[in-house]
């Protein structure tokens, strides 16, 4: 681990003392990138052929941070009692008429009494694996990589193309039995194209693909005397309970390594108007196929799932500017629908070769689950000099959904969940002489509903399924009981006459929860940066 952290960390100094001196000549101490990186929204769409909408020559930072976490208001798979550290450099370079794009992050965490999920992300996955007790929980770690390479190029004077990578690995593993190890590649590749017409509208248009594989395998050290049990849960924390022994069919049992396989991929379209000179008005729409399995694709290997999902996805950003203000109104939304199935199969020995074989004859609908995001932001960036805004005002709300039916035949559970989160923050930047003093304030309020679990018969039987409430109405708690945060954060800025800055950034934030009594009440959040700007 620490020769790794050793080269993550070379990677990242010898990127930006090298660049140092490439950047020497940038005119402006105080240019913020993220004004710079959203000031535009071609800079984050997924076509990179918008890139040449960079308005500096360059932009470039590298930082190291830190960042602790406490307390009880928590999701049934997170941690009331983490920290994790790492670094990253990001940066914009204009190259006569080709704009790059480049990011490489890497960061350590490490979180005490986890149980729950033995997922990275449950939320993407199609179903989960649940510890059954919580008498299990442990240490888990988790170390992430991750690199994005982007550019973008003209081919004629109003037809640019653009390419995109964007590559994460992540090692996540669990210290305690019952123990898990898990893997992930994930690899999101963009090709696209963008066509200037005069000064009235700007269309693109790119192809996604991702191919995402998050291997799981679990083992028990010590006393083998002890059993351990899992949840598969199908949904809503419905399924099948599980025993784990070191060989067997199962999802948790065995100790080699199974993969939840997905593909994702579909065309975007970008449309950008100008009704006015001081207007822009961004959009972009998305449609997306997903399918994927769990187990391995053989003859000799099961594939426990199957699974698939459509994803519609809008962006909008209306960008009005004026003198020396800059306000931005982003619009986001997102729904994707997506089944699961489990596959019915038997182990065949062929009489003459005395192989075996796995035969599927059917399967059978266990998820259909409707996720849907939305949000609306409004940002008021003012007293705008040289690309570093004084005052940055922020206000808007996000809207989470999901609605899922899970089945075990005869039974099956219903339940939807609605969460709102209504934000709101103010930055102000102090400049005097080579030190700039940035003061945030910032509060949240949240709130949901819905109905946690609504159980019922598709036909009469003596259905065998298992559930684990303890966690569905934890999960249900966490999501729409009534919270309010609190944030501050202040970071001192130093210029030199190089023409480079050093930052220390220091962030906090505060959680409180009423009316709780599956999860607690409260959670703090800690983060403490220094950076390098070039």
């Amino acid at each position: 681990m620490i020769k790794k952290i050793y080269i993550i960390w070379l990677i990242l100094a010898g990127g930006g003392l090298c660049s140092a001196d490439l950047f020497a000549q940038q005119q402006n101490n105080w240019i913020d990138f993220n004004y710079i990186k959203k000031l535009n929204a071609w800079l984050t769409c997924e076509n990179a052929a918008g890139l040449d909408q960079l308005t500096v020559k360059k932009t470039s930072y590298i930082e190291a941070f830190l960042n602790k976490g406490d307390g009880d208001f928590i999701n049934y798979y997170q941690s009331n009692n983490s920290y994790s550290f790492g670094g990253l450099t990001e940066s914009f370079y204009r190259f006569k008429n080709i704009v790059f794009y480049g990011k490489v992050d890497y960061s350590s965490f490490t979180g005490k009494n986890m149980g729950g999920s033995s997922l990275l992300d449950p939320y993407f996955s199609p179903f989960d694996i649940v510890e059954y007790a919580d008498s299990t929980a442990g240490d888990k770690k988790m170390e992430t990589y991750h690199l994005i390479g982007a550019m973008s190029f003209p081919i004629c004077r109003k037809i640019l193309l653009g390419v995109k990578a964007d590559y994460k690995t992540v090692s996540y593993y669990k210290t305690k039995d019952l123990r898990h190890t898990n893997d992930l590649m994930d690899i999101n590749v963009t090709a696209g194209i963008r066509y200037q017409y005069k000064n009235i509208v700007d269309i693109g248009f790119n192809y996604y693909f991702r191919r995402r594989v998050e291997g799981i395998a679990y083992q028990s050290e010590g006393n083998t005397d002890q059993q351990f049990n899992s949840l598969v849960s199908y949904g809503s924390f419905m399924g099948e309970q599980e025993s784990y022994s070191s060989n067997g069919e199962g999802f948790s049992r065995g100790t080699s390594q199974k993969p939840i396989v997905d593909y994702i991929h579909g065309p975007t379209v970008q449309l950008d108007l100008f009704p006015k000179s001081t207007i822009h008005f961004f959009n972009e729409f998305s449609l997306k196929w997903r399918d994927g399995y769990f187990g391995k694709k053989s003859s000799v290997n099961i594939r426990y799932t199957d699974h698939e999902a459509d994803i519609l996805k809008y962006r909008g950003e209306i960008l009005y500017k004026k003198a020396n203000a800059l306000h931005q109104l982003a619009i986001f939304i997102k729904q994707e629908n997506l089944t699961n199935y489990k596959n019915s199969y038997k182990s065949e020995t062929e009489t003459s070769s005395g192989n075996t074989t796995i035969k599927y004859y059917g399967k059978t609908e266990v998820l259909d689950r409707t996720l849907i995001e939305s949000s609306i932001l409004y940002t008021g960036n003012l007293k705008i000099d040289n690309n570093n805004p004084i005052w940055v005002l922020k206000t808007g709300c996000s809207f989470w959904s999901r609605e899922q039916v899970a089945s075990v035949y005869p039974i099956y559970r219903k339940q939807d969940i609605n969460q709102i989160l209504v934000k709101a923050s103010v930055k102000r930047n102090i400049i005097h002489d080579d030190n700039m003093f940035s003061i945030t304030f910032g509060g949240i309020y949240g709130f949901g509903n819905g109905t946690a679990k609504k159980d019922g018969y598709y036909s009469s039987g003596d259905p065998d399924y298992a559930t684990l409430d303890r966690y569905l109405y934890r999960e249900y708690e966490y999501l729409t009981t009534s919270r309010i945060a609190g944030n501050i954060g202040f970071r001192y800025t130093k210029a030199f006459p190089q023409n480079y800055r050093l930052y220390g950034d220091v962030k906090y934030s505060y959680t409180k929860a009423f009316d709780v009594s599956s999860v607690g009440d409260y959670a703090t959040r800690l983060r403490v940066s220094v950076g390098y700007i070039f």
